[in-house]
């Protein structure tokens, strides 16, 4: 019996004995001489521009798009509101530069250390990506910035990964005692609230866990770092807060319409939190275009009259498009 390891290809008939070559080998190196022609082709500075043009106009026109889609109420929203809506920037402002605090925690604890202005800079840079439809634009800018700091892409993607779970967890932690107060009172909100605050205790330690799950996996473990729970933990508490900053901007315009400060604070917050975060599910729509104003005016309905509650969720969806121009803008100048 032959040795299987010395065995010689079969020679292919009318070649002279040559041997057959293995399934692919033909097609290989055209795969790569391809693959190096469209790594040449997207080095060229001239069509790294023009790629980079195309996709800010693709971004801008979805965000346009994304306003019009409401326009009868974003009208009413300018002409009463048109005031107090660069007012309402300055929280919406404070709450993304929050927010990329706490994206940044998991991020450079899996990767490298990184600035807290490196770190605005890149989730801003991907800010308009989430007015295309779909969930991967926005990664796919960040991923891009991200690899010229020396980011891999596996650790942005686990960051990003255990940063949606924080964001959906904490926006759901913060909104569902207003939901539950809406419809059942004051008592399921206070139940709802306790157990909020008793779950965003335990998310460190359970994403901790979920992370020492995934690096038992040999290819995995040898890539990924361990996050430590503090860091875990400092993520947390920081999402939570940019949640409640970011959802004044809604506060200070559901007060403009007459509402009671004192009554609208938490609901604002809390409806501005969970509507959020559940649109955000929904991934075939832009940034939740239409979703997270339904579930806005719903919230709003107990505090203001049906369409003033509906002009103040388009006015919502106005300045936190005006917030994610300026991130965008930001980010692009500085980067």
């Amino acid at each position: 019996m032959s040795d299987p390891r010395t065995t010689v290809p079969r020679a292919v008939p009318g070649t002279g004995g040559s041997p057959e070559p293995r399934p692919g080998t033909r097609l290989r190196p055209v795969g790569v001489r391809l693959l190096t022609t469209l790594r040449t082709t997207l080095r060229r500075p001239l069509v790294r521009h023009t790629l980079t043009v195309l996709l800010v106009v693709a971004c801008a026109g979805f965000l346009v798009r994304s306003v019009a889609g409401d326009r009868a109420a974003a009208e009413a929203a300018v002409g009463r509101l048109g005031p107090v809506l660069p007012l309402a920037v300055l929280p919406a402002l404070l709450g993304l530069w929050l927010t990329a605090l706490s994206w940044r925690e998991p991020l450079q604890a899996l990767s490298r250390p990184m600035t807290r202005a490196t770190a605005v800079r890149l989730f801003a840079a991907g800010s308009l990506g989430k007015y295309v439809p779909g969930v991967m634009w926005s990664i796919v800018l960040q991923v891009r910035l991200a690899a010229s700091s020396g980011i891999t892409v596996l650790h942005f993607t686990a960051a990003f990964g255990l940063y949606g779970a924080v964001a959906l967890a904490t926006g759901g932690a913060l909104g569902a005692p207003t939901l539950l107060g809406l419809l059942h009172g004051g008592g399921a909100a206070l139940a709802s609230a306790v157990a909020a605050v008793l779950l965003l205790l335990v998310m460190p330690w359970l994403l901790g866990t979920a992370i020492r799950i995934v690096r038992r996996v040999p290819a995995l473990g040898r890539r990924l770092a361990e996050v430590p729970t503090d860091v875990l933990r400092r993520s947390v508490w920081l999402c939570g807060i940019s949640w409640v900053v970011t959802g004044l901007h809604l506060w200070v315009l559901v007060v403009a319409l007459g509402a009671d400060p004192m009554a609208a604070l938490i609901p604002c917050v809390g409806g501005f939190a969970l509507a959020t975060a559940l649109a955000s599910l929904v991934v075939i729509l832009p940034d939740g275009i239409g979703v997270r104003e339904a579930l806005l005016a719903l919230a709003l309905v107990p505090l203001l009259p049906a369409p003033e509650a509906a002009a103040a969720a388009a006015a919502s969806r106005l300045v936190l498009a005006a917030t994610d121009v300026l991130a965008f803008g930001y980010g692009t100048i500085v980067g």
